[in-house]
């Protein structure tokens, strides 16, 4: 008890040390709420990621281990996710910062009840990129348990980074 009186004083007496403090925690909240959201997802721990092949809303075909060679960005949403509407805008800027032959970026719809919304979705956000229809499979295969979630997968199709809840551009950007 006679330590923690000792910091607090000297944090009051030292302003810098008063900022810097209130940085450490923080950064450490932020780490303990992002470590709470990721909980129970699919490992970022440099596993093969799980295959799928799914179909886009133009009807053409994706399968992701014929995506090897490339970093890919997978990022799940459900139509009805008010983050993901948030979020999701910010792929179109990641596309434009980031050229297909060195990032790929996957839109895979989940949690849907039809078809037509997953293209409402695409359609809001002018998404330029590939939007899947996924399915349940992908969710139990990526153990998503909330939405949005990214996952970042390697050349070598292993996955090196994961995300739940809204991202910006630069936190994207900085993963890729």
């Amino acid at each position: 008890m006679n330590a923690l009186k000792k910091t607090v004083k000297y944090v009051k007496a030292h302003k810098w040390a008063s900022i810097l403090f209130e940085a450490t925690i923080i950064v450490l909240v932020l780490l303990i709420f992002s470590w709470f959201q990721n909980r129970g997802t699919l490992a970022a721990d440099g596993k093969l990621a799980p295959d799928f092949v799914l179909q886009t809303t133009e009807g053409k075909t994706i399968h992701l281990s014929q995506l090897r060679g490339k970093k890919v960005l997978i990022y799940f949403f459900a139509p009805w996710c008010s983050i993901c509407h948030m979020s999701g805008g910010n792929l179109n800027a990641l596309r434009k910062a980031r050229s297909q032959d060195k990032l790929e970026i996957l839109v895979v719809g989940l949690s849907w009840q039809n078809k037509a919304e997953i293209q409402q979705f695409k359609d809001d956000l002018e998404l330029t990129m590939p939007v899947l229809i996924g399915s349940d499979q992908q969710m139990q295969d990526y153990k998503i348990k909330g939405f949005p979630t990214y996952f970042v997968i390697d050349e070598e199709g292993k996955v090196t980074h994961r995300s739940v809840g809204y991202s910006t551009e630069l936190g994207m950007r900085f993963r890729t």
